[in-house]
């Protein structure tokens, strides 16, 4: 029986949608069946990276011609990704493509284009078209500009993604937050150009905001972050910090990262900064992340989900150091990713009596050299633990631990101290994630299973689980 063939259409078009155009063309051979179906099918995926075209003509004649072929009734979903950097801009083409997906009420749209940028003037436009189409329910930009002449017209619209935008200017961001009033869900990765950025709207749930910049640094670190969003329920803030971020009614917060980097991570070593090492390029005081961090803490103490990366860590360790109030009251679960000083960390778990999951996202990364006397843990040293009472952490039911198959075993000493001291520990999680080129990972995980095991447990129903990340 030929049971794909008895599939209804619209499960295999959902089929087609994973496949890239040139695989779907090819379902003609296969009977009279299906010599003519992909031609109906309402989503078309022209994903060059999977599809492999190196050069930018056969690219766009093949995406002409499966057009011109195709006689559906609507175009629900489209695709388009360059896949690769071509010398002529393949916008040419691209308009008028996603100008055939409006005019069949295209319901999601993806656009992805690169190509070899010399100049500005080379960077891909989102063309004025999509923002009066208003079939529009998920769009998603990477590699495009933004620039909007007249009214969006997005009001069915709930999901946008923008990543990697050189122009997401506080107007356009405005623009579109006013003419989409269903927008539930907002992605920005872009380069700051020294704008500020207000984000205001009530029927936003999730916000993820990446901000880096280059060579514009001494024009964008005055840059401050308005957030007003009332049902929002997620909110990420990564990257370079603002100076001012103002959380204003989120009081439907339940998930809330914070991922700052240092100033290291970013082409600013011809700008003079407070707390700059201008001869290594580093960034030394904590005063200006601390800063930011109070006014970002103030707001989100209420969230039950919290996620700290990078910089983050260190800043409230500071914090809770220099007894600031810094108390997660209803924080039940934390996840904190990458160099860590443990003794800090048993520390800093104090400020969280409600946790009752903790993940710890072991990798050292680069940025995390800055000030590394103060993040470097001696495993050689006793470990004082006993400081701290057991009862802090009465609450935890699951630790789960990602480390790297290259990782110093700094964090062994301080998860036997969870095992010690967490009575009501359910389980122990140890994934051990591979690197490149890749090594054994059945290796590290034996001899994470070793030290774990050897381990006592004050809880005696704790469960400890090995497994590849």
């Amino acid at each position: 029986m030929d049971r794909l063939s008895e599939l209804p259409d619209s499960l295999i078009f959902h089929i087609f949608w994973s496949l890239p155009m040139t695989d779907v063309v090819r379902t003609t051979i296969l009977s009279k069946r299906w010599k003519n179906l992909w031609t109906t099918a309402p989503y078309l995926n022209f994903d060059n990276a999977a599809m492999g075209f190196e050069e930018d003509t056969k690219l766009r004649n093949f995406v002409d011609l499966a057009l011109l072929r195709w006689n559906g009734l609507r175009v629900l979903k489209f695709k388009f990704t360059s896949g690769y950097e071509f010398d002529e801009p393949m916008y040419l083409g691209t308009d008028l493509w996603v100008q055939f997906a409006k005019d069949k009420g295209v319901e999601e749209l993806y656009l992805h284009i690169l190509f070899e940028i010399n100049d500005n003037d080379d960077i891909y436009w989102v063309p004025q078209c999509v923002y009066s189409c208003s079939s529009l329910k998920v769009l998603s930009f990477e590699d495009c500009n933004l620039r909007v002449y007249g009214n969006v017209q997005w009001n069915h619209l709930k999901s946008l993604t923008i990543i990697n935008g050189d122009e997401v200017t506080e107007r356009v961001i405005n623009q579109i937050l006013c003419g989409s009033p269903r927008l539930e869900v907002l992605i920005m990765s872009f380069l700051d150009i020294g704008e500020n950025l207000c984000i205001q709207s009530t029927s936003l749930k999730v916000l993820s905001i990446h901000r880096y910049f280059q060579f514009c640094a001494e024009l964008c670190w005055d840059s401050e972050l308005r957030i007003c969003t009332p049902n929002l329920h997620t909110l990420e803030i990564k990257g370079a910090p603002y100076k001012k971020c103002l959380l204003v009614n989120v009081s439907s917060l339940t998930h809330a990262t914070l991922a700052f980097f240092g100033l290291h991570c970013f082409d600013v070593y011809d700008v003079d900064f407070p707390g700059m090492d201008t001869e290594r390029g580093l960034f030394t005081s904590d005063d200006f992340l601390g800063d930011v961090f109070c006014q970002i803490l103030s707001t989100i103490q209420h969230v039950e989900n919290v996620t700290l990366m990078f910089c983050c860590i260190k800043v409230l360790g500071a914090m809770i150091k220099r007894c600031m109030n810094s108390s997660f009251p209803n924080v039940k679960s934390l996840q904190l990713g990458f160099c860590f000083n443990y003794k800090l960390l048993v520390g800093l778990l104090e400020s969280f009596p409600q946790l009752k999951k903790l993940v710890l996202n072991c990798i050292v990364g680069f940025w995390m050299h800055e000030n590394q006397e103060s993040l470097n843990f001696d495993a050689k040293s006793s470990l004082k633990f006993e400081a701290y009472p057991p009862e802090s952490f009465l609450q935890l039911r699951t630790v789960e631990v990602i480390w790297d198959e290259d990782e110093d075993d700094e964090v062994f000493p301080f998860l036997e101290f969870l095992l010690k001291y967490a009575s009501n520990l359910e389980k122990m999680v140890f994934r051990v994630r591979g690197i490149m080129p890749p090594k054994c990972p059945s290796k590290s995980l034996f001899r994470a299973s070793q030290k774990l095991l050897r381990m006592p447990r004050s809880s005696p129903t704790a469960q400890l689980i090995f497994c590849e990340y």
